[in-house]
């Protein structure tokens, strides 16, 4: 599964007439640029495109409304797959060959396996996206009676939420002999060494509140949901029912039924496991079953983590570490071929040294398939520094205000970090504060005024209590280029280089006076 090329026709929030040529060979495409240019819109187009063809044509759902005109290009199982929505009509193009119902009729083999989904913000937008989909799902778990065995898939529009880095840390551990590289992985990063315990709070959903039968077991859920109920309830250490009291608002409170069912340890959780669930997936779908059912208040894990004594519970895992461990977790399960991965900033709250390594540990933790595409957006350097050019899309508002996705000219993988800060990727104007700038380019504008013996009283003055400020910070203006040096002291020469300078006009301005001194270096050097 690769996406090529997009255009975002009529208008999608704030993008209208977009177009993006993504390099379709690559693995990972990262999405660079200031806030509201469009980079979390286009995520989302992606999520409405592939969620409206799954629900449309595999299960016969009808859309109400179409949100916007598109044509989508992209290759998935051999297929070179073209699709154009213009004012609610479908056309398909297949292997550059108009089709209609091989394609509806088989849309299976024209979608990506799964389309894995993580936002990072503290906003609902890729949510309410998803709803439609898992609304499928949730008649399914509830309302059939279907068992665990029918389960053995992943869906293929999943929403990763911060309840499933528990539920995935519970699958890797109960089926630890097919994933070493992944125990290996929560040691040595997080220093997770082993699973403790776990206890599931179960609540009232609200879809019970009106049903007759008050003393249903499990409130009167079916299906694979009450399957894994009975199995929890059989092995669990001395279950709790009770009515809670809760306060729901600030002005209203309600009695709440509710349910805990503890495991106490690893051994319980792994007879529970080998008593009916084979594989990882059947146990976190059935994990997952409790969540998308309404029927889950919390769920405590406990883990043995190193330089703790006894247990730690999830909880209290960093934010960063819950991150990390609720991507890669995942992926683990969603790594399929023909897959598309959408990464909302899933690096916010890692440290420099997870940032630096993420990429690799896409590669080496999650073992993705060479078929499945990445794409993500990042505003952190240490992220992207290992990606050519061709990986890079920078969002950019043009200056009739409408947002163009270009290349870069230079590959994050030639620059340092701070190269690519000051780079178009970032287009910061300078490493240093913006106020200890200003102070240096006066200092460096009264240096030149001393050589040429220029400084009045107040000048000295000025200078010598700026230069008493910048030895005492241990900054020095010299550097080993003695080319650099000599740059440094005749732009500091001319006055214009005395104000930071941000306008497009005024940075012309400063790159031709610039070049003018390069030219007087250079002229020096040749003895003209």
């Amino acid at each position: 599964m690769r996406v090529d090329k997009v255009h975002i026709k009529s208008q999608f929030k704030n993008l209208f007439d977009f177009k993006i040529n993504i390099d379709e060979k690559s693995w990972e495409t990262v999405l660079l640029g200031l806030n509201a240019t469009g980079k979390s819109n286009f995520l989302e187009a992606l999520v409405i495109i592939f969620r409206d063809l799954d629900l449309i044509y595999n299960h016969n759902r009808k859309i109400e409304k179409h949100q916007f005109d598109y044509y989508i290009k992209y290759e998935c199982r051999g297929n070179n797959i073209e699709v154009t929505l213009l004012d609610g009509e479908y056309k398909f193009v297949v292997n550059e060959k108009v089709e209609t119902t091989s394609v509806t009729k088989n849309i299976e083999h024209y979608l990506p396996k799964h389309v894995f989904i993580y936002y990072s913000g503290i906003s609902d937008r890729l949510t309410d996206l998803y709803i439609p989909h898992q609304k499928l799902y949730y008649e399914e778990i509830i309302k059939s009676g279907a068992k665990v065995d029918k389960f053995d898939k992943i869906r293929r529009i999943f929403l990763a939420q911060n309840i499933h880095a528990s539920f995935a840390l519970i699958a890797f551990y109960m089926f630890k002999d097919q994933e070493e590289e992944t125990i290996k992985f929560l040691k040595d990063e997080l220093k997770i060494l082993d699973f403790g315990s776990a206890l599931f709070m179960l609540k009232e959903p609200e879809w019970a509140k009106s049903r007759k039968d008050k003393n249903a077991e499990f409130w009167g859920a079916k299906g694979l949901v009450r399957d894994f109920l009975n199995d929890v309830l059989r092995f669990s250490f001395a279950p709790i029912q009770h009515k809670a009291r809760l306060d729901v608002s600030y002005k209203k409170a309600e009695t709440q039924d509710r349910l805990y069912l503890y495991l106490r340890d690893k051994q319980t959780f792994s007879d529970l496991i080998e008593f009916k669930y084979k594989n990882k997936i059947a146990l976190f779908n059935a994990l997952e079953s409790i969540h998308i059912s309404d029927m889950l208040h919390d769920v405590k894990i406990k883990v043995k983590k190193e330089g703790v004594d006894g247990e730690l519970a999830m909880s209290e895992l960093s934010e960063g570490e819950k991150q990390l461990l609720t991507v890669l977790g995942l992926l683990k399960f969603t790594k399929d071929e023909e897959s598309l991965i959408l990464l909302d900033e899933p690096d916010t709250h890692l440290n420099p040294m997870w940032k630096w390594k993420y990429l690799d540990y896409l590669d080496k933790v999650v073992k993705r398939k060479e078929n499945t595409q990445i794409i993500f957006c990042s505003h952190d350097p240490l992220v992207i520094g290992n990606l050519k050019k061709n990986q890079v899309q920078i969002f950019k508002k043009n200056t009739e205000g409408k947002t163009e996705a270009f290349n870069p000219y230079m590959s994050p993988r030639e620059m340092s970090v701070s190269k690519i800060l000051t780079s178009e990727l970032f287009g910061i104007p300078s490493l240093m504060s913006k106020k200890l700038e200003d102070l240096l380019n006066q200092k460096r504008f009264l240096q030149a005024k001393i050589s040429k013996g220029e400084l009045d009283e107040d000048d000295k003055i000025k200078f010598e209590r700026l230069k008493k400020y910048f030895d005492r910070i241990g900054f020095n203006d010299d550097t080993a280029d003695s080319r650099y040096n000599q740059f440094l002291k005749l732009t500091s020469e001319n006055k214009a280089y005395l104000d930071r300078k941000y306008t497009k006009e005024e940075a012309e301005e400063l790159d031709s006076i610039a070049k003018e001194v390069l030219d007087e270096i250079l002229k020096e050097e040749k003895g003209e």
